[in-house]
């Protein structure tokens, strides 16, 4: 019953200060043994993506309507290193735009999950992105922070992004949440 107080102070806290929030962005995922489905909407943009992982690397494939800008894109995600409540993972991304141009990226994502109490466990997440284009390389940063509430077969973490550019200077704030459940 604790847990549950904690949680549902901790969702209105973070819906309360939505008015500070740039965007808002709604993540769903659900794993079925190797398998991977996950989707995202946020402020005039949604994708939908399936994977699947072999020999310890995510082979996804996901569809994007970016505000009228159709993205098709696929993501290799290999773990790099492991331990205690950090992970460090390196992805490659090939993406495909309508009218745009497309173009690889490469992604670091290094996060943090210590345990805090009952089943309440920090969320962090830092990951730049250098995007390779025709006119140079372009680098911007998601960079997360939440709670994570884990059940039995599910998880949800309210969380807090700042978005940079140019040497992370923030250029962008969003409030969200993230589901996921093994199935």
């Amino acid at each position: 019953m604790q847990n549950k107080i904690i949680l549902l102070v901790l969702s209105i806290i973070f819906s309360s200060v939505s008015y500070a929030y740039d965007e808002q962005e709604y993540n769903y995922k659900l794993k079925h043994e190797d398998w991977i489905f996950t989707h995202r909407s946020r402020e005039n943009t949604y994708h939908f993506e399936v994977g699947k992982k072999l020999w310890g690397t995510e082979y996804t494939y996901r569809y994007a309507d970016l505000n009228g800008t159709i993205e098709n894109r696929i993501k290799f995600t290999t773990d790099l290193f492991s331990h205690g409540g950090f992970t460090l993972k390196g992805r490659t991304e090939y993406r495909n735009f309508d009218n745009e141009e497309s173009h690889w990226r490469w992604r670091f994502i290094a996060e943090y999950n210590p345990h805090l109490y009952g089943n309440l466990y920090l969320f962090t997440r830092i990951d730049p992105r250098w995007s390779f284009k025709d006119a140079g390389t372009a680098f911007d940063s998601r960079d997360q922070i939440g709670i994570t509430y884990k059940a039995t077969s599910w998880r949800i973490t309210p969380f807090l992004e700042r978005n940079s550019t140019e040497g992370y200077h923030m250029n962008q704030t969003v409030g969200g949440i993230h589901w996921e459940a093994n199935i």
